[in-house]
């Protein structure tokens, strides 16, 4: 499943889309959650309108069960205003079916959400208010 974070690190939406099953899933590293293909598709436009660019190095992966990819990667990111941002590690669980990824689990550590990384840790706010960072 590389292809699909050759996807993310090309900012390629409908590549990414193309990939999954229309009941997809997502829990992003910073704890948002989607289901389904048209609140998939606004929770990835979200993030990859922030980046200029992304780049990923996978540095472990599983094959734990046919269709189930865990791979433990670093994430690097360039924001929108030329900032950078990383390298994260970061743990990725998916799951495919016969329609393509039906469950997508980003897991990450110790960090702020991307738009926030200048912040106070306490005024750090999630998608459903503050964020808790422990």
């Amino acid at each position: 499943m590389e292809v699909f974070l050759r996807a993310v690190d090309a900012r390629d939406i409908e590549a990414m889309m193309s990939l999954l099953a229309p009941h997809v899933t997502v829990t992003t590293a910073f704890g948002e959650s989607a289901e389904g293909i048209d609140d998939v598709r606004r929770v990835l436009g979200e993030f990859l309108r922030e980046l200029r660019a992304t780049h990923h190095d996978v540095s472990s992966e599983w094959n734990p069960e046919p269709g189930v990819w865990i791979a433990e990667m670093s994430a690097t990111y360039e924001l929108s205003d030329f900032s950078r941002r990383g390298p994260y590690e970061r743990v990725i669980i998916i799951r495919a079916g016969d329609h393509g990824i039906e469950q997508l689990r980003i897991y990450g550590a110790h960090e702020l959400p991307l738009p926030q990384a200048g912040r106070s840790y306490s005024e750090v706010e999630g998608p459903h208010g503050w964020l808790a960072t422990l």
